[in-house]
């Protein structure tokens, strides 16, 4: 999305981005909770269940918060109304299209970001996780 130009046909990107965007989200969730509750003794998988889908909330609240920070931070105040207004229509009238594609694109790069480094965090992290639900002797 980061690459989008608001010119382009929507099924270019966005359709794409918008498809696949939710399936990684989802699959990265289920087999997060599958390996994490597979490495915990029966008793506890419950507990180790329960604190890693606390702390994958946590973290996508988090995340959106520091993504909606860096959008404000690139848009800046440019003399332009104050957010105290009466609706978020009126506030974000206040801003140019451009300084706003500028801000959903700092954005969607702050995302990508986040992605590789789960991505690495996750290759890391898993390389020893071997086959999940084998049976232990």
């Amino acid at each position: 999305m980061a690459l989008v130009n608001p010119s382009w046909n929507y099924w270019l990107l966005e359709f794409w981005a918008q498809v696949f965007s939710p399936m990684s989200a989802d699959v990265l969730f289920t087999v997060g909770l599958i390996i994490v509750s597979d490495k915990f003794p029966e008793s506890t998988q419950a507990l180790a269940g329960a604190v890693f889908s606390t702390v994958s909330q946590f973290g996508m609240g988090l995340g959106i918060g520091v993504c909606q920070v860096v959008a404000l931070g690139v848009i800046g105040d440019r003399d332009n109304k104050h957010v105290n207004e009466t609706s978020h229509e009126e506030s974000f009238q206040a801003f140019s299209k451009e300084d706003l594609l500028l801000g959903y694109r700092a954005s969607f790069w702050t995302m990508f970001a986040y992605m590789m480094a789960c991505g690495l965090i996750a290759l890391i992290g898993l390389r020893q996780t071997g086959k999940v639900g084998v049976k232990r002797d």
